[in-house]
């Protein structure tokens, strides 16, 4: 018999939880490195789903990675995030880390980017089916969060006509973090340029497996 128990907590907010991250200045230096660009961790929220094409140098190992200075373009435009950035920098692994010591679950970085505070989420009210802790790294965001929605289903995810008022509605500043479980909707504003980063983990026994944990020793010469 399975002795998997369901990971729950309450949604929280805490100001000036963990400041300095993470930094424009270090994501400028993940985006100068190319091969860490790829279709799979480089994730386009463009509303008008335009495919990109460039010229590969002969040298380049993996034909699949975006340009730096497109990526660069395209953070005016869209709003984009970085997944699998767990181990970007020590600090985010070792975030990560300390989420999987008191959680019992593997996670992952996700690093989101709203460079026009005009520009609209994609996904305005949602949901997602992991729990998330979220910690705003530069400049301010409006976060709204909801209580549990009933309906699950995916279809139902994104773009939620939230008609009662939000459990929490704070702004968040550098350093803050917030707690939200799964199943909860929530809205990100941005009222600034915004960088923030979003560790989310899953509730399944998969997600307890030591194996499926990311090897979080920090290599130094």
């Amino acid at each position: 018999m399975s002795n998997f128990k369901e990971c729950k907590f309450p949604v929280d907010y805490k100001k000036n939880y963990h400041p300095n991250l993470f930094t424009w200045k270090e994501l400028a230096g993940l985006i100068n490195i190319r091969p860490l660009m790829t279709y799979k961790r480089v994730k386009l929220l463009d509303p008008q789903k335009r495919v990109f094409e460039w010229y590969t140098p002969g040298w380049i190992k993996d034909h699949n990675t975006y340009p730096p200075s497109l990526v660069r373009k395209l953070l005016d435009e869209i709003v984009i995030y970085f997944s699998d950035m767990s181990r970007a920098t020590k600090n985010l692994n070792n975030f990560a880390s300390s989420i999987e010591d008191e959680y019992k679950r593997h996670t992952d970085a996700h690093i989101y980017v709203c460079r026009n505070p005009k520009i609209e989420h994609p996904f305005a009210a949602h949901f997602d089916l992991q729990h998330n802790v979220i910690v705003q790294c530069e400049g301010k965001t409006n976060f709204k969060v909801w209580k549990e929605v009933e309906d699950h289903t995916v279809e139902k995810q994104i773009q939620l006509d939230m008609k009662e008022e939000p459990i929490l509605d704070v702004i968040m500043e550098p350093g803050d973090a917030i707690w939200i479980p799964r199943y909860y909707p929530h809205e990100a504003i941005s009222l600034t340029p915004r960088l923030s980063v979003s560790f989310p983990f899953t509730d399944n026994e998969n997600s307890t497996l030591e194996k499926h944990f990311e090897d979080r020793n920090w290599v130094t010469l």
